[in-house]
């Protein structure tokens, strides 16, 4: 009996699959059923809201890098620069938030705003550089109002 009570299993050595991966996996499998499916939202304005936040916050951990991962996918699927996203967001984050934040004193109307930013500032930074890269302009359909009320639905309930 004494050389069994060896073999018990050590509780404390046991890691849990991080909830971050299981997310990201989700997302991306998301993203490529909102390609087939027109109504399903690719989600922009929610990650620019959460970016944002997360900013804000000072927390730039491994979700903000799987944001901006599957932003690159969505932006590929739906024909999209790659990485205006990124750029976007960067420019965004240090000319306008500052003024954004000092300006709104509505604090539930913040997320309304950054989520309507999110879409409509990303498809015209996307047509800026369309018009310098003479490229063809992305589309813009009734699709994208479904978009940005869905989005702001998913940040009220989720964040």
């Amino acid at each position: 009996m004494q050389t069994l009570s060896n073999m018990r299993r050590n509780s404390l050595n046991y890691t849990a699959v991080n909830p971050t991966y299981i997310y990201f996996a989700l997302a991306i499998i998301y993203g490529a059923f909102s390609s087939i499916f027109y109504y399903l939202t690719p989600l922009i304005g929610f990650c620019f809201y959460y970016l944002l936040h997360s900013f804000e916050r000072d927390d730039r951990g491994l979700e903000n890098l799987f944001i901006f991962i599957y932003i690159a996918f969505i932006e590929i699927n739906y024909n999209l620069f790659l990485f205006s996203f990124l750029l976007f967001f960067l420019l965004f984050h240090r000319v306008f938030l500052r003024f954004i934040k000092e300006s709104i004193v509505c604090k539930w109307c913040l997320p309304i705003i950054y989520v309507t930013l999110g879409y409509v500032g990303y498809y015209f930074f996307n047509l800026f550089l369309s018009y310098v890269l003479n490229i063809d302009a992305p589309m813009i359909g009734v699709g994208y109002i479904v978009f940005i009320l869905t989005d702001i639905v998913l940040v009220f309930l989720l964040l």
